[in-house]
């Protein structure tokens, strides 16, 4: 069974909005390029120099001028490129609007699962789709479920349960939090990547009704076992993952400790 209601958003999720509306880039590839322009530019300026000015200054002094000049040009490119790089982090307009309304109103909308059982389907890197999940609810419908960030749940131990509930954004639908509201379940199954024929049976729609029942889930689970070699793949996602989770708690963390040894 789902139902929705709205509710504040607490402290924790208004944070998740603003991540959202201002993210910071996993990586910079920025200064590596700079270093690589600045090395070889420098090379050129130098024997530019020797060209230009070869017995009126010292070599010493020649190599110093073209480093500096090289350095100077690299730093403002490299700038440059932060920039654009951070700014293509940013979510395009018409997702900014709906993030910052989300913002304002300081509201979230919040769906509650009910359920019995759940089917874990793997992951397909190469669709670049995360795991996924059959779930039959309580009133006997079955849904798909593919929020990429049930993944940092079930190691959370808040996902899979017997109820749970997922918070978004009134407009944005960002996930904002999932938090286990029952017990929890371990999957009856665990099944291969969807094909392309299922994708397109079950269609677009999140976390719609799927178009068969809970019996063809499971004979499904069971034609499309996964293979030994996708169970290790599957290992070493969760693995990253884990260690990703790790990391961003930790700058968060870092982000919440005031600095202490600041004199005052």
């Amino acid at each position: 069974m789902k139902a929705t209601t709205t509710r504040p958003a607490t402290p924790e999720e208004r944070l998740r909005l603003e991540a959202y509306l201002h993210p910071k880039p996993k990586s910079n590839p920025a200064w590596a390029a700079t270093v690589m322009v600045t090395v070889p530019l420098a090379w050129a300026l130098f024997m530019i120099l020797n060209m230009l000015l070869g017995g009126l200054v010292p070599a010493a002094v020649r190599l110093l001028l073209a480093v500096a000049i090289a350095g100077g040009g690299a730093w403002h490119f490299g700038k440059r490129l932060s920039a654009q790089h951070a700014e293509s982090a940013r979510p395009a307009e018409p997702v900014l609007g709906f993030l910052q309304r989300d913002l304002e109103s300081g509201r979230v909308v919040v769906n509650r699962w009910e359920a019995d059982a759940f089917v874990k389907v793997a992951s397909d890197p190469g669709r670049f789709v995360s795991t996924t999940w059959f779930a039959k609810l309580t009133d006997g419908t079955v849904v798909l479920l593919a929020q990429p960030d049930l993944e940092e749940a079930e190691l959370s131990g808040d996902f899979p349960a017997t109820s749970f509930e997922i918070a978004t954004g009134e407009e944005s639908r960002h996930v904002l939090s999932i938090r286990r509201t029952g017990e929890r379940l371990e999957p009856v199954a665990l099944r291969a990547p969807l094909s392309d024929a299922e994708w397109e049976e079950l269609g677009d729609e999140a976390d719609a009704p799927v178009p068969f029942g809970w019996e063809e889930v499971l004979a499904r689970a069971a034609a499309n076992p996964l293979r030994a070699r996708g169970k290790g793949e599957a290992r070493s996602r969760q693995e990253a993952l884990e260690r990703e989770i790790l990391k961003a708690h930790e700058e968060e963390a870092g982000r919440a400790t005031p600095d202490t040894t600041r004199p005052t």
